[in-house]
């Protein structure tokens, strides 16, 4: 955790979209990974673990009300496109988010995104619809796009 915690952290946020709800998932998360059976050995290992666990609770969790502010951005039309951007994406249920998150930021198609996180197509393929068309994303791209490949290797302090 010294080495990966704050990567991790961040992705958590990044999943949920608030800082003190991410850090519930990663914690959830660590719970998840290391309280049953025989935990990874590896550093790396542990680290990828801990992500996938993080993807898992992050779309199994209830919603949440963001607790800290957001920042305020100088520019009036940065701050109306950046709020409105950042209320579009409140509205999306936590799975729905969470799932989005991971299919851009993490590049993954629906089949890995199911694999990882442990649902089944159609409700990744539901969520994923849910959120494109609440943020005006095509709808195609947003489905159908993405690598299935889920393999990892470690390199660097990518969460």
């Amino acid at each position: 955790m010294r080495t990966h915690g704050p990567a991790l952290l961040a992705y958590a946020t990044r999943l949920t979209g608030d800082p003190a709800t991410g850090a519930a998932v990663l914690e959830d998360a660590l719970v998840r990974t290391f309280s049953r059976g025989r935990p990874p050995e590896a550093g790396d290992d542990a680290r990828v673990a801990v992500r996938d666990a993080v993807r898992f609770v992050a779309v199994r969790r209830e919603r949440a009300t963001p607790t800290t502010p957001e920042p305020e951005v100088t520019e009036a039309t940065e701050a109306t496109a950046a709020s409105s951007l950042r209320e579009a994406l409140a509205s999306l249920s936590p799975r729905a988010r969470a799932l989005l998150a991971i299919r851009y930021a993490d590049g993954l198609a629906v089949p890995a995104i199911a694999g990882t996180t442990g649902l089944r197509e159609h409700q990744v393929r539901d969520a994923l619809a849910e959120a494109a068309t609440a943020l005006g994303l095509d709808l195609t791209e947003t489905l159908e796009g993405g690598v299935v490949d889920t393999t990892t290797v470690a390199v660097g302090d990518a969460p």
